[in-house]
């Protein structure tokens, strides 16, 4: 099917995009930035978001195997060798040899997005992991103040007893806390769980030590993740 100038009319080669007559870049014609597909190589090279903007079907090959982390590296590569590459060459190989013009302007602009881009990633990588741990050590506290209202409990039983006392030893009232899961004790030793809507695996442990001062407690055999826990129960 034959094609003309959107300008003149005059009669288009269907291999180019500039008319021969009047010089007009038809708008069939998808300028390829090298600035950008450098942008891209960088920021998202693993993906192949570069090749697929380059019209590349065989980006599909960095996304296969995007885990292994070669792509990455490999788009790192292909960044620094488009922005290295001169315009003239480029503009031969992605653009059939037609120039858009400078790419100063539509260079900065599309650095600018790329770079918010990837901030906005960073800052939701490091943000949302430190948001989830502090929402799961609010949890947590939630069985810190359950077993710490149990300690009175067993402290009396032994002294009364002259032996540590397990939960059927106890008048222990049932747990309200929706977020704590179970509250039990075991040769003294205070162990509460949280509840499985937490997702917050292990246990909170709070083992006690008589001597001549009286009974002390250390929560060190705690087996929740350290991170979600107060400093008192980090183990060294």
């Amino acid at each position: 099917m034959d094609q003309y100038c959107s300008e003149c009319g005059g009669a288009l080669d269907e291999k180019k995009f500039r008319c021969t007559q009047c010089g007009l870049i038809q708008d069939s014609f998808s300028y390829k930035s090298r600035v950008a597909a450098s942008v891209m190589a960088i920021s998202f090279g693993m993906f192949g978001a570069h090749r697929f903007y380059l019209g590349q079907w065989w980006g599909i090959i960095y996304l296969l195997f995007f885990w292994t982390y070669i792509p990455a590296i490999i788009g790192w590569v292909e960044g620094i060798v488009f922005l290295s590459t001169n315009q003239k060459n480029w503009n031969k190989k992605y653009n059939h040899g037609l120039s858009a013009g400078s790419e100063s302007g539509r260079a900065l602009l599309v650095l600018f997005v790329f770079v918010f881009i990837a901030i906005v990633g960073i800052l939701a990588a490091v943000a949302l992991p430190a948001y989830q741990d502090y929402t799961h050590r609010t949890k947590v506290t939630s069985a810190l103040q359950v077993a710490k209202s149990t300690m009175p409990l067993v402290e009396d039983y032994a002294y009364e007893n002259q032996r540590w006392p397990n939960t059927e030893d106890l008048s222990l009232d049932p747990v309200s806390d929706p977020l704590v899961g179970k509250l039990s004790v075991q040769e003294g030793a205070i162990v509460v769980t949280m509840s499985e809507k937490t997702n917050i695996e292990g246990y909170i442990a709070y083992v006690p030590t008589s001597d001549e001062r009286g009974i002390e407690w250390s929560c060190k055999e705690s087996t929740i993740a350290k991170r979600l826990l107060p400093a008192e129960c980090r183990a060294d």
